[in-house]
């Protein structure tokens, strides 16, 4: 007989792939300067804990350009707050979520890591 009924939920996991980070991060920028722009996705351990870095090179734009990124948060030369500010995008409306430590490989998916919000956000968030 299984009891999982009778247990309450404390996290919800999701795969997030660093093709899903690029995609949100290009709509991001491109709604700023209205420009693609070359980007890519790391992750490194970071105090038991995963960084997401999103690197992009600004040579190719104007000053006005880098400007307008720099105002919305985004800097070529600071790639960890450039991931969180995604991130942030990704899970907005929810008020705490957890990069899990690891990252993983999927034939279909490509490189992914796991983030974990609590339950209660999550069903406040879909209801």
């Amino acid at each position: 007989m299984s009891f999982i009924k009778q247990l309450e939920p404390a996290y919800i996991s999701f795969y997030v792939t660093f093709n899903q980070v690029k995609e949100v991060a290009r709509k991001m920028i491109s709604d700023c300067i209205d420009k693609e722009i070359s980007i890519s996705v790391e992750a490194e351990d970071f105090n038991n804990s995963l960084k997401v870095l999103l690197n992009f090179d600004d040579s190719s734009l104007s000053d006005d350009e880098v400007g307008i990124l720099g105002s919305s948060g985004f800097y070529a030369d600071e790639p960890y707050n450039n991931g969180d500010i995604v991130l942030g995008e990704m899970f907005a409306g929810i008020s705490e979520y957890e990069v899990q430590p690891l990252t993983g490989e999927d034939e279909e998916w490509g490189t992914y890591f796991v983030v974990q919000i609590s339950y209660t956000d999550y069903k406040s968030f879909v209801e």
